[in-house]
Formats: C-alpha cells, sequence, structure tokens
C-alpha cells in the first residue's frame, strides 16, 4: 500500500482484518481496516473508502481506541476538504488535533497541523494556513520523520492555495514565523483558526 500498490494490497488486509476479528482482536481489525479504506480510495472508490471509515470512527470510539479515532477524524477531515466542505473539514481536524495533543503524538500532530492547513487555505486565511503547514513541515523534520505518501498531494494542493493568495513577501513571513513555532503554539494557533470558519 505504501507503494501505490493499492490492488495488491487489498486481499491480505481484507484477510488481515478479518482474522483478527475471528481472534477477537478488534484494535488490529480496525487499524488493518483503515489501511484497507485508503486502498478504496487510492483506487477511486470513495465513496466505500469513505463509508468504511465512518465505520471505524463508531467503532474506534466505542471502543476508547483514541489513537484510531484521530488518525480516522484526520481521513475524513481530507474528504471534506477535497470537497469543499470547510466548516466540516474544521472540526474533525480540530477533533484529531486535540487528541494528538492529548496523547503527546507528534508525529500525529504534524500530520494534522498540514491537514489544518488545507481547509483554512480553502477558507482563504492562506497566511495562518502557510504557518500550520511551515510547521508541520518543521516538525517532521524535528521528529526525523516525513511525511505519510498519501499525504504529500494533500501538502502539495495545501501550498498551491498559499501561493496563489500570497505575494513572495507575505509568503515567506508566514513560513518563517510558522517554522519557528513550538507544537504547543502550533496547536493553539490552529484550534484558535478553525473555531473562527
Amino acid at each position: 500500500a505504501d507503494e501505490g500498490d493499492f490492488a495488491r494490497a487489498q486481499r491480505p488486509l481484507d484477510e488481515s482484518a478479518r482474522l483478527f476479528g475471528e481472534v477477537g482482536d478488534e484494535h488490529s481489525a480496525l487499524s488493518a481496516i483503515r489501511v484497507l479504506a485508503w486502498t478504496y480510495n487510492g483506487l477511486g472508490d470513495r465513496e466505500r473508502a469513505r463509508a468504511m471509515h465512518e465505520d471505524n470512527l463508531r467503532r474506534a470510539r466505542a471502543l476508547d481506541n483514541r489513537g484510531l479515532e484521530a488518525t480516522t477524524l484526520g481521513a475524513l477531515a481530507s474528504y471534506a476538504v477535497d470537497e469543499g466542505r470547510v466548516k466540516d473539514a474544521g472540526a474533525m481536524a480540530a477533533q484529531s488535533l486535540r487528541i494528538y495533543r492529548d496523547l503527546g503524538n507528534h508525529m500525529g500532530i504534524a500530520t494534522e497541523l498540514c491537514r489544518c492547513a488545507g481547509a483554512l487555505a480553502i477558507a482563504r486565511m492562506t497566511a495562518t494556513a502557510a504557518r500550520l503547514l511551515a510547521s508541520s513541515e518543521a516538525l517532521h523534520e524535528e521528529a526525523g520523520t516525513s511525511m505519510l505518501p498519501h499525504l504529500v498531494a494533500e501538502y502539495e494542493q495545501t501550498l498551491v492555495a498559499i501561493r496563489t493568495h500570497l505575494d513572495e513577501a507575505a509568503f515567506a513571513e508566514a513560513w518563517e514565523q510558522g517554522r519557528a513555532l513550538t507544537a504547543d503554539d502550533a496547536v493553539d494557533l490552529a484550534l484558535e483558526s478553525l473555531n473562527r470558519l
């Protein structure tokens, strides 16, 4: 799946989810289903992928699996960004970001800041979007992690939207400010900005 061979990944993921369910490991089953949903999205079946994520969100909440809840909210926020549903995207991204902050998951925070930037860019809050996108990039660098493959397109799309509405000087200033933010400051900025959508 990480290499983009979604068709080849589906069968073992489906079997994995089924077997985890049979042995009663619901948490691992939901993790497998999350990746399986990603493969359906990658093959163009967005409706099936979304339905799988929505079901996973319900089940993750029932199990109190906060990490999976945050990941799934993030995936659903991405769909909302793609569809221009800014308020929905912002609300889901904010929920996900709060959970990641509570869990101390810095990679999750970095990932969600990118999604928050996408929602804010659509809402033409482009300077703030640039700060959050820059912060996301800086947090990944600081942690020595790279952006998840399926988020690279979101990052690039958001960057294009930001650059369309900010001149070079304003972009450079916002980018520099964003890279200097601590993770806590970036989360606070994101939550405050998303609350204004």
